[in-house]
């Protein structure tokens, strides 16, 4: 979970929003909800696959930048085709980032899971901070 605050558009308040990323049966997904303090006013969001470049940054803050690792260097070829099935890239794209997969640990782990649907192994490691 990760928690922001903004300008609430019904009044000018401060709104907090706390969101989250999931893993449901091989889904990536991601929800959240915002409250005003000062009118009460309530939204919810939510959104299929990665979640937004806004919000990104706080699941870092608050979960730390994980990377991703192929157990065998042998399997670049076919891992490119899962990264750019999952993440939506050209295969260039692709390329540039393999070898230095760094996002949340929910989205590593959505792409993990389509590497061992391909019979890939790979690893999961916390960035130093």
């Amino acid at each position: 979970m990760a928690q922001y605050t903004s300008i609430c558009s019904n009044c000018g308040g401060t709104e907090i929003g706390n969101y989250y990323q999931h893993l449901i049966k091989g889904d990536l997904l991601w929800s959240g909800h915002a409250n005003c303090k000062s009118c009460g006013s309530n939204i919810e969001f939510d959104g299929v696959g990665d979640l937004p470049d806004e919000l990104k940054p706080a699941i870092l803050a608050e979960e730390g930048e994980w990377q991703l690792v192929l157990d065998d260097q042998n399997d670049i070829v076919p891992a490119l085709h899962v990264l750019r099935q999952r993440k939506q890239v050209s295969l260039k794209d692709a390329r540039a980032v393999l070898n230095d997969l760094k996002d949340t640990k929910t989205t590593l782990a959505w792409i993990q899971d389509g590497l061992r649907q391909v019979k890939i192994n790979s690893t999961l490691v916390r960035c130093s901070s």
